[in-house]
């Protein structure tokens, strides 16, 4: 926007008090926001306007931490007039698990571990744990902990931060018995499925009608690619790892889409639609 647009918009927000940005209070408020959110706002020479930039400094080339972080702002931004109107929201469940984000954050921060009870779904028992933390995801509404026990002995796990009770950080320092980053843990994962055998491969689904613009404006997978298309479909590919939560997915599109290749992952997908059909006969 331009000075002028800003202070338009401005006009028509709460926080207004009936006067416009002079340049000099536009100024000391942009230099704040430099300082304080993740975020700088760079003059376009070219085009007189100002525009939200990320700083690359931070964040390398990679986006999501900035955008998640962006769109936390714009939540808080408009608080107010949320809770005013809040009869005409309805939104999904918040990422479960968040309240501890902070706490492991700091474990990470600080190269300590992490000391909780935590519940397993698998085995419907809670255990005491303490834990060396490595990276944090999110996926499908929760908050999940890759970390690996004090003793090294099991390698990597994964924990679901909504299970986890009790957690403060250790006195002691620990840190982990692999220098692995994230991108390597989880490349060619679906979700949070990981799995140190399994290599990625390509696959192949054919998506029909409609359905494509939704794949297109919300990937599968994050190395999505197009690779074919005619007015009535379009043939997507993809490196991964199939899993059960992959499956899930393809499922989610109903009749819309086709596993062309491999072809187990197709057999795979034509045994599961047996096996429902089975269900409704």
């Amino acid at each position: 926007m331009t000075l002028k647009e800003i202070n338009d918009y401005y006009q028509y927000s709460s926080l207004c008090e009936g006067d416009e940005f002079l340049p000099r209070t536009f100024l000391r408020y942009r230099e704040y926001i430099e300082e304080t959110f993740p975020c700088y706002i760079d003059f376009n020479q070219r085009t007189g306007k100002y525009e939200l930039r990320r700083h690359k400094a931070l964040y390398g080339e990679d986006d999501s931490l900035y955008d998640y972080l962006l769109s936390a702002y714009h939540i808080e931004g408009m608080t107010e007039l949320a809770l005013k109107h809040r009869d005409k929201i309805m939104l999904t469940e918040a990422p479960t698990g968040v309240e501890n984000v902070q706490i492991i954050l700091g474990a990470i921060d600080k190269k300590k571990g992490i000391a909780c009870d935590y519940y397993s779904f698998n085995k419907n028992t809670k255990k005491s744990h303490v834990l060396i933390p490595y990276f944090l995801r999110t996926w499908e509404q929760r908050w999940y902990l890759v970390a690996e026990p004090d003793n090294h002995h099991h390698g990597q796990s994964l924990f679901a931060l909504e299970r986890m009770d009790n957690i403060r950080l250790t006195e002691e320092k620990m840190l982990p018995s692999s220098d692995i980053n994230i991108d390597d843990f989880f490349e060619g994962c679906f979700g949070i499925n990981h799995s140190d055998d399994a290599k990625p491969e390509k696959i192949r689904i054919k998506v029909y009608a409609n359905q494509v613009e939704y794949i297109k404006a919300l990937p599968i997978h994050e190395s999505q690619k197009e690779v074919e298309a005619s007015g009535e479909w379009t043939i997507f590919e993809y490196r991964l790892v199939p899993c059960y939560n992959f499956y899930q997915q393809l499922l989610w599109h109903r009749e819309k889409i086709e596993v062309l290749e491999p072809l187990y992952v197709r057999e795979e997908m034509k045994k599961v639609i047996e096996t429902m059909l089975a269900k409704y006969k």
